[in-house]
């Protein structure tokens, strides 16, 4: 088995296509090892993107395979209709168009959706749900069908996958369903797959169909590793990238927040999202929403992604060189956005009208700051 070091995640092989990578790590390092892949694949200026889906606890078999299905149709939903990579030829099909036979052939080519293993059938109904706001999760269609369509519609370079989980003591039967689900993924979507589990489990039989060429990340030194303690089982979380220029759709904070700020007539056409800032340090984070002029950053943070030593401590580096650099930055959590997402926007409107040298409204009246 191949041991990789914490400082060295870059070295982190990553699976091949078709096939999945068993990767085991400790509490910290599971999203440490997360984090590196995403930023490979931010690096990679979309030679591939990342889709990661990290749980809390595994899911029945049915049930699981639904739940990994379900975060590939809402990231293909946030896409929409951006399929395929730009390289494609159907690439720019209007989304509003009711029917294949009405577009003009030189915005579609059947043969070339054929060659690429587009099922149309599939795509006809899939864009008719995501023009209704809906998942395109169309019925009918098997589950090997559901995977290889949306996975390609993501990324077609192929997509990389990467499943995490962090129960530290799964039942054999629910972590070799985990197993199962990697491969068949894997197969069945042609994708490349990781699967970060704990080192805990690193000697469990459950795993063996995924055994061959894992890798396992270790500190330089050892460290001690924070207990968690949770009641309740979270569902399951989806990160994705990269996806420059536009809301993340695996955040519904994030959408609902650049939804509701471009039907705003103040701050619309302001902000531009998922995108890098340089710093004087030399970094190039990748924020949530910047007005680059106006040297402001909006950051909505998940709870399950920014909780963590390493999240937090990650957070407050990227605010100290964005803050050498001139900019502002707003965060607010994920979960209060979307609770309350009209005070979200009133908050951005109060840090714009800082920098431009105004002072900030008053809230209208019926939003309430609870802070």
């Amino acid at each position: 088995m191949t041991t990789v070091h914490a400082d060295e995640l870059d070295r982190l092989p990553l699976p091949l296509v078709s096939r999945a990578r068993l990767v085991f790590a400790g509490r910290g390092l599971r999203g440490a090892a997360r984090d590196d892949l995403e930023r490979r694949a931010v690096a990679s200026g979309g030679g591939f993107r990342l889709a990661a889906i990290r749980f809390d606890r595994i899911p029945p078999l049915r049930e699981l395979i639904d739940d990994v299905l379900d975060q590939l149709a809402v990231l293909a939903s946030g896409l929409f209709p951006d399929w395929y990579g730009a390289a494609a030829r159907f690439a720019a099909v209007d989304a509003q168009t009711a029917d294949f036979d009405v577009i003009p052939t030189d915005r579609l080519d059947r043969s070339d959706l054929l060659q690429r293993g587009v099922s149309v059938p599939w795509l006809k109904a899939a864009r008719r749900l995501c023009r209704r706001g809906a998942l395109p999760r169309p019925r009918g269609f098997p589950a090997s069908v559901q995977a290889a369509q949306l996975a390609m519609a993501v990324d077609p370079s192929p997509l990389l996958i990467a499943l995490a989980l962090d129960d530290e003591a799964p039942s054999h039967e629910a972590l070799r369903g985990l197993s199962s689900v990697a491969e068949w993924l894997a197969r069945e979507a042609h994708a490349r797959v990781a699967l970060i589990v704990p080192e805990a489990l690193e000697g469990s039989t459950a795993l063996d169909g995924v055994s061959f060429e894992a890798v396992r990340v270790r500190p330089r030194t050892p460290i001690e590793e924070p207990v968690e303690s949770r009641s309740e089982p979270l569902p399951p979380r989806l990160s994705v990238s990269p996806l420059i220029g536009r809301p993340n759709p695996a955040s519904r904070g994030e959408m609902m927040l650049a939804r509701r700020l471009e039907a705003d007539a103040e701050l619309a056409g302001l902000f531009r999202y998922n995108v890098r800032v340089d710093t004087p340090r030399g970094t190039s984070p990748l924020v949530d929403l910047v007005w680059e002029s106006g040297k402001l950053v909006v950051e909505v943070d998940g709870f399950y992604y920014h909780s963590d030593e390493t999240a937090f401590s990650r957070d407050r580096r990227r605010d100290y060189e964005l803050m050498l650099g001139g900019f502002l930055v707003l965060r607010m959590p994920e979960d209060e956005v979307a609770d309350d997402v009209e005070l979200a926007v009133e908050k951005v409107r109060d840090m714009a009208a800082l920098r431009r040298g105004t002072t900030p409204s008053a809230l209208p009246s019926g939003i309430k700051d609870a802070t």
